[in-house]
């Protein structure tokens, strides 16, 4: 082992000690290490290692090829549900907005008293703006009393309404109906139809004819994946719109495993063969507002193709696992012996007392020597930080006070100029102690320091020296600027605290020393605390500058 990558904390002339100590492992005859090196050559062993990596690798690729193949069959087929939902409540949505209108337009005051030619030119005035092909009034007998595809007087058909708008007067209820020949167009339509009251009595069906483009309109809104069919059923299976082929295929009835799930409502997916004889998974929604339903079939030939493809890709990498992981061998024995070399340059500058930079280790154990040498290093910063400050609020000590205050001196009596000391103690602090607890008094030291340091400048120094006593160099600073900051100082520390009831202030001291005039830091400090006793004497919470 490196003697230089002992214990962190051990003095620097303590590991020069250790260093010329003789050595053990690193210590062996040459003989014995090429011996040595040559039982557990690291590239030797690297090589081996990847060589028995490859294997199981191999079968675990294996096992996630069939595991990824049935979670991407589970995927597709939520997918698959996913949209059928979706598709369903886009229809529910737009037979909802559709019978929503017809109410409104079934309280028409024209059909309260029969006036039909009225209302034909107000429901063909609503066609511009509606999705419908037309509206038609039927009576109970499934006459026709109005269509807008006949211009009024018109002969209408007598008979062609679907028996399922019956349930209009008997029930009362908003009827969505199965595909069916329209008596006026001969096309393939379907029909909603809602009641007209009047004295709470069905007197009509106000109904509103859809072409199956219209419905088929739902299907284009929604972009599926390539391959995949979408369809909407009515009641009795036949297919009312569908996504591809729809010319070829509305009016037929669906395939029969879909028919089937229909009628007896079992597993929401199922396999079937589409119309066009391709193999598809299917999932069916049923609507919440009619009883259509909704079928979306995605092809099986895209788990085939993705199957396939994994199983390619997947050789592939493995190949190209194989040859990248005997390229890192090579190269990972060199990697090691730098990263050793960076590990050591680090422990020789802790030592050193220099600071400390790691370059890219690469390894996982490297990092955690590292982070060891890093700590240690952060330990020795934090330490001098520590011998300079005061652990409670952060601020400088009497020791580093001192320091900066000689310098300053020093430097005013080389350059000229005027610099100040403030002396700082809180009134109040006593009782704060006293009624809530010496908690309740760090916190306050806490506030004070951050609400000096927020009224200092930068190039300020201010210190705690003990209790509640604080220092504040001001360099270069006049007495009147002294004089100013003192009392900004004093606003500041007067202002109520948070969760202190009591009330706190502070006393200050200003003692200025000009260029010429021989005082000494200690003088400066004691002229300050002189100046505090006097602002003490005179009734606290005051700045008293000295004489």
């Amino acid at each position: 082992m490196d003697p230089t990558l002992v214990d962190p904390l051990i003095a620097p002339s303590d590991a020069a000690r250790l260093a010329n100590a003789p050595t053990l492992a690193l210590a062996l005859p040459d003989e014995r290490v090429r011996s040595r090196a040559r039982r557990l050559s690291l590239r030797a062993s690297l090589l081996g290692l990847v060589a028995l990596c490859v294997l199981p690798a191999a079968l675990v690729s294996a096992a996630l090829i069939w595991t990824n193949y049935w979670l991407e069959r589970e995927r597709i087929h939520g997918s698959s549900v996913l949209m059928s939902d979706h598709l369903a409540a886009e229809l529910d949505r737009e037979l909802a907005a559709l019978t929503s209108g017809l109410r409104v337009l079934a309280s028409a005051p024209e059909l309260q008293r029969d006036d039909f030619a009225t209302f034909h030119r107000r429901a063909s005035d609503a066609l511009a703006s509606q999705i419908v092909n037309n509206y038609v009034v039927t009576d109970r007998a499934g006459h026709q009393r109005m269509n807008t595809l006949r211009a009024w007087g018109e002969p209408l058909p007598s008979d062609g309404s679907p028996a399922a708008l019956q349930r209009v007067f008997d029930e009362g209820a908003v009827v969505v109906t199965d595909l069916f020949i329209g008596p006026v167009t001969q096309r393939p339509v379907i029909a909603a139809g809602v009641p007209v009251r009047r004295d709470g009595e069905v007197v009509y069906s106000l109904n509103i004819g859809l072409s199956p483009d219209r419905i088929g309109d739902i299907l284009k809104r929604r972009p599926m994946p390539d391959g995949w069919v979408a369809a909407i059923l009515d009641g009795s299976g036949t297919l009312v719109a569908r996504s591809r082929e729809a010319d070829r295929f509305v009016g037929q009835k669906a395939v029969p495993a879909v028919l089937a799930q229909i009628r007896s409502g079992g597993p929401r997916t199922v396999e079937t063969i589409s119309k066009e004889g391709i193999p598809v998974v299917s999932s069916i929604a049923r609507s919440r507002v009619s009883d259509w339903s909704v079928a979306v079939g995605a092809p099986r030939s895209v788990l085939e193709a993705q199957l396939v493809q994994l199983i390619g890709w997947t050789c592939a990498g493995l190949l190209v696992a194989l040859l990248l992981g005997l390229w890192v061998a090579l190269r990972l024995a060199g990697r090691v012996t730098q990263a050793v070399r960076g590990l050591n340059d680090a422990a020789l500058a802790l030592g050193r007392g220099q600071p400390v930079r790691l370059p890219p280790l690469q390894l996982v154990e490297a990092d955690a020597v590292g982070a060891a040498i890093l700590q240690a290093a952060r330990i020795l910063d934090n330490a001098r930080h520590l011998a300079h400050h005061d652990p409670l609020t952060g601020l400088s000590n009497r020791l580093l006070f001192d320091e900066m205050l000689r310098h300053h001196i020093a430097d005013m009596a080389r350059s000229g100029g005027t610099l100040a000391v403030l002396a700082l103690d809180l009134d109040g602090f006593k009782a704060v102690n006293d009624q809530h607890g010496h908690p309740a008094g760090d916190r306050l030291l806490q506030a004070v320091a951050g609400r000096i340091t927020h009224a200092l400048r930068a190039s300020d120094v201010a210190a705690r020296l003990g209790g509640d006593e604080f220092m504040v160099l001001l360099a270069p600073a006049s007495a009147e600027q002294a004089r100013i900051t003192a009392q900004r100082l004093l606003q500041a520390l007067s202002e109520p605290y948070d969760g202190v009831p009591l009330p706190v202030s502070a006393s200050i001291g200003v003692a200025v020393a000009e260029a010429g005039q021989g005082v000494d830091a200690a003088e400066l400090a004691l002229r300050a605390d002189r100046a505090l006793y006097d602002a003490k004497r005179q009734g606290k919470s005051r700045v008293v500058m000295s004489a």
